[in-house]
């Protein structure tokens, strides 16, 4: 069995990143789009990897003020179901938590019921609704769910992570 890593995104994995981005999601960002993502005040990336592989997945988060947003989390098709998608969540929640941020947020497609149920096992609430957000590849455009959790303080892991991975993401 193959086990997931995560690690800080690395400058020199932008453009795999950003290939990854454009086999998940149907208005991919380019590899400028995620520079300045992550050179905006705040901002961090982390990658999934298997077995010393390149880059099968990614969440890309920024903290501001008390809050952190989870800005996009995608895992490439052929590594989907398993388990890379929690572990980024868990990683980007104990990062955020440990950065002394309070309340963790995002937007999930409404037809990304995969996502909804990582979310939900995390301590993620929906509470609200952005019609019309995400668009979609054959045309039109899909409602986005907002959706949000507090974060435990610095001393424990957030609701529902596995303390060990709190522990062992150094994203200095």
């Amino acid at each position: 069995m193959t086990t997931v890593r995560v690690a800080p995104l690395a400058g020199g994995e932008i453009d795999g990143v950003a290939r990854v981005h454009a086999r998940c999601f149907d208005d991919p960002w380019s590899a400028e789009t995620l520079r300045r993502v992550l050179g905006t005040l705040g901002a961090f990336g982390i990658v999934a990897r298997f077995d010393g592989e390149a880059a099968a997945g990614f969440a890309l988060a920024r903290i501001v003020a008390d809050e952190c947003e989870l800005l996009s989390l995608g895992v490439a098709p052929d590594r989907r179901r398993r388990g890379a998608g929690t572990v980024l969540l868990d990683a980007a929640m104990a990062h955020a938590a440990a950065s002394g941020a309070r309340w963790f947020l995002l937007e999930v497609g409404e037809l990304n019921l995969t996502a909804q149920r990582i979310y939900a096992r995390r301590g993620l609430l929906q509470v609200g609704r952005r019609p019309d957000y995400y668009p979609l590849a054959g045309g039109g455009h899909m409602d986005a769910l907002t959706m949000r959790a507090p974060l435990a303080s610095p001393a424990g892991p957030p609701p529902g992570l596995d303390p060990k991975l709190a522990s062992g993401l150094d994203m200095s």
